[in-house]
């Protein structure tokens, strides 16, 4: 039987369609905020500036490659209940927009008040300065997108995540900036820290597997010296590890960065002709076990580094 002819029924379902929709509303009473991140690192710190007022969901894994995320229809479903969309941007997760584009949800589309763009305020590394083509490799036009390895970026991405939050749920506004202060407070004690555990090792010659690191490096003082990749997001090749072993060789570089979902048998090898030591490193939160926080991505990063360059 249709049961949109049972008296009543109809109704029913209206009114919790309208109920469950007011629900869904940032202000309306007892619910949470509903914030969509494309990154596990967005994530955690939307969870830490929202605290309790928030529900946070994830698009990507930690173990994922930010660059080759695969949309899913499942997705479309969490992005139509988004009060906030958080990215990257910099065209690191373009493969969001699709997402977007299908949710059909004005507030985090692009121009919208939940629309999210972390990148906002940040200082741009690798900027283009000539036309980019396919031939160079993965270049990105608005600069090096991998900013959130700088911990003292990770303030501005807090930042742009608090003044969302009070846009979206004005009522909620000095809770969110409560936390926003405690939080930026930390990653300030944390990288005072970071900088002098670093410190003895200023001016170390790195490599990098791909050229996701440069924030990091520059950060801490840190020359980038070449990468495994010939040119960014190309697989190695063997005429360029190659000219890579001997330029390490003459040019004292002994340290080579890579994160886990890089095959390590290049690196390996570089390593076995220089006497270089390789550096796993986690890029984003839950990319390896028991990082499960933005602060214990860089707490890593920095040991592990450190350890590596003794």
């Amino acid at each position: 039987m249709n049961r949109s002819f049972i008296p009543g029924v109809g109704r029913w379902i209206s009114l919790l369609a309208a109920g469950l929709s007011l629900l869904a509303l940032p202000g309306a009473a007892f619910a949470k905020v509903n914030i969509v991140a494309t990154t596990t690192d967005l994530m955690d710190i939307a969870r830490s500036i929202g605290g309790n007022k928030v529900d946070v969901t994830v698009l990507s894994r930690g173990v994922d490659n930010p660059h080759a995320v695969e949309p899913r229809p499942s997705q479309v479903i969490k992005l139509t209940q988004a009060a906030l969309l958080l990215r990257i941007g910099m065209d690191l997760d373009m493969w969001v927009d699709s997402l977007i584009d299908a949710a059909r949800n004005g507030n985090i589309a692009r121009g919208g008040k939940g629309y999210v763009d972390c990148s906002t305020g940040i200082k741009r590394l690798e900027i283009p300065t000539e036309r980019v083509d396919a031939s160079m490799g993965d270049i990105h036009i608005y600069g090096n997108p991998h900013y959130w390895l700088d911990p003292l970026n990770g303030k501005i991405i807090a930042r742009n995540i608090l003044n969302a939050l009070q846009r979206v749920d004005p009522s909620n506004a000095e809770s969110y900036a409560a936390n926003f202060r405690e939080y930026a407070r930390t990653l300030d004690q944390k990288a005072d820290a970071w900088e002098r555990q670093l410190a003895p090792f200023k001016g170390a010659k790195i490599v990098t597997y791909h050229k996701s690191l440069i924030y990091f490096l520059k950060r801490f003082g840190f020359v980038q010296f070449g990468e495994v990749e010939p040119k960014p997001g190309i697989k190695p090749s063997p005429s360029h590890v190659n000219q890579l072993i001997r330029e390490m060789k003459s040019g004292g570089a002994k340290v080579i960065m890579m994160e886990p979902f890089y095959e390590k048998r290049y690196p390996d090898l570089i390593a076995r002709e220089t006497g270089a030591k390789v550096a796993v490193v986690p890029p984003s939160v839950n990319s390896m076990k028991g990082i499960d926080t933005y602060i214990e991505v860089m707490d890593a990063i920095v040991s592990r580094v450190a350890e590596a360059l003794k």
